[in-house]
This record gives C-alpha cells, sequence and structure tokens, in this order.
C-alpha cells in the first residue's frame, strides 16, 4: 500500500478558464466519467479531494501547466490538515500575542503574532427558522367548531399558518492558523467573549466581532489575510465573504493557506537583483 510519502494533493489556485480542456485531462489521467470531472471544474478553485499517485500528479501538474492554470501538489504528510479546528470562546489579542483561555478561564494556548499564518473570516448563512404556530385557545376553537355546524357563512376563520418563518442574517466566523506547530482556531460571533475589548465592548455580538477581527489583523502583520477577512473589515465585497457552513470557509482557509505558501515558495526561487 501506498505510504503518504508517495501520495500526493493536488490544488488549483484559480478559477479554470478552459474548462474543457481541464476536464478532459481529469479524464485522460484518472480515468474519470466526463460529469463527475466537471462537477469539480465547475467548483475550482480548491483541492481535488482524492490522493493522487506520483505518476499522476506529474501528469495533471503538466498538463495544467500547458493550459496556463495555476496549481501545485502537495504531499499527503506535507499538506495542512485543519480539522478539527480548536474552538475558542474566550481570547485576547494581548501585546505579545494571541491567547485563549478554556471554558473556566485557564490559559489553554499562547500564539506569538509572528506564529500565527493566516486569519480567514467570512459570513456563514443561516438556516431561516421555522416556528410552528400558536395554537388556538380553547374558546377560540369551540366557537369556530360551532360556526363551522350551522354552516354560518362570512363567519369562519381562516386556516391559520402551519409555522411562522423567522428570517436568520449571517453571522461572522473565522479561522486562525498559526504555524511551528500547526494549529487551527475557530471563533464564531454569536459564541465569543468579547471581554477583552475593554472600553470599546459594544452591546451586540455582531458589533464586537468586527472589532475584534480588525485587532486580530492588525496586530498580525505577518499573517496572510484572505479578501473575504478584508471584506468583513470593510475593504471588498460582502456577498463574496459569505459560506453556506463552517465546513465551506474551513475548505476556504485550507486553500487560501497552500496559496499563501505557494506563492512565499515561489518568491523565495525569484532571482534577487545584485
Amino acid at each position: 500500500m501506498a505510504g503518504d510519502d508517495d501520495r500526493y494533493r493536488l490544488v488549483v489556485f484559480d478559477a479554470v478558464e478552459d474548462r474543457s480542456a481541464v476536464r478532459d485531462l481529469f479524464c485522460r489521467v484518472l480515468g474519470l466519467h466526463p460529469t463527475d470531472a466537471m462537477q469539480w471544474v465547475a467548483r475550482s478553485p480548491g483541492a481535488w479531494p482524492k490522493p493522487l499517485s506520483a505518476g499522476e500528479a506529474k501528469e495533471l501538474l503538466d498538463g495544467l501547466y500547458d493550459l496556463g492554470e495555476a496549481a501545485e501538489a502537495w504531499r499527503l504528510d506535507r499538506f495542512p490538515d485543519l480539522v478539527p479546528p480548536r474552538v475558542v470562546h474566550d481570547a485576547a489579542c494581548l501585546e505579545a500575542g494571541f491567547r485563549v483561555k478554556g471554558l473556566r478561564g485557564e490559559p489553554t494556548h499562547w500564539v506569538p503574532w509572528d506564529r500565527i499564518e493566516l486569519i480567514a473570516a467570512g459570513r456563514i448563512d443561516a438556516q431561516d427558522e421555522f416556528r410552528p404556530a400558536r395554537p388556538p385557545g380553547f374558546a377560540e376553537a369551540l366557537a369556530t367548531g360551532v360556526f363551522a355546524l350551522f354552516k354560518r357563512p362570512g363567519v369562519v376563520q381562516p386556516r391559520r399558518r402551519r409555522a411562522d418563518r423567522i428570517i436568520r442574517d449571517p453571522t461572522g466566523e473565522v479561522i486562525i492558523v498559526r504555524r511551528d506547530p500547526q494549529l487551527a482556531f475557530r471563533i464564531a460571533e454569536g459564541k465569543m467573549n468579547y471581554a477583552a475589548l475593554g472600553d470599546r465592548l459594544r452591546p451586540s455580538a455582531a458589533e464586537n466581532f468586527p472589532l475584534f477581527l480588525a485587532e486580530l489583523c492588525a496586530r498580525a502583520v505577518l499573517a496572510s489575510i484572505t479578501p473575504t477577512t478584508g471584506a468583513l473589515l470593510g475593504r471588498g465585497d460582502i456577498d463574496a465573504a459569505t459560506f453556506p457552513n463552517s465546513q465551506a470557509l474551513l475548505d476556504y482557509a485550507t486553500h487560501r493557506l497552500l496559496w499563501a505558501r505557494y506563492r512565499r515558495d515561489r518568491d523565495a526561487e525569484l532571482p534577487t537583483e545584485s
């Protein structure tokens, strides 16, 4: 059985321009049905969900290079695994680093600012809630029954709605990735203690979350800040920063982490001016 040292994960960094050509490439190399290949190509950029052999990864990379598509392959033992992220309910941005507390107030993690590698924030769609309508009281039910029995026109009340729809707004969430060792932290807007904001504390979580996020980004000066994070701070399209669920944001964070590493390694190989 192949080990992690000869199995790879492929990542495409940008939306595919020539979808048909990339679909045909994946079909030829991996023996896929065209429909299955196109479903993934249409969702790109992203990581191919299954490990590949060294030969498959090389053939796909060569083909993507010829098509002008930015891509890279990582050995499984080097591919970042952010699952499961540590859920944070109490944290503070201090002068020297990011401090996380446990449920009883005990310190659980301390991250110097130069160890934070990525900050990926977004809005998570909340499913609308449907609450059962209030059933009629005894007197109301009795009167309705009597009116219906004698078929008196115009007095039978229309049937109540089965449920009341309560629309939920998207909520903020952020994934924080540290390096050496690699860990991922998850903070959800409505499940966070913002007491560390001090005199800047606002009445609602929706107001406190962007304040906390802005301070986090300002202090982690070496971290890669995703475009969606900038959008939540007023520097981009907020609609483009909305994800269907928390897993989608985590997948996005993994992709942006790989892109940051790819760009860093690429820049390190560029010749410097003498």
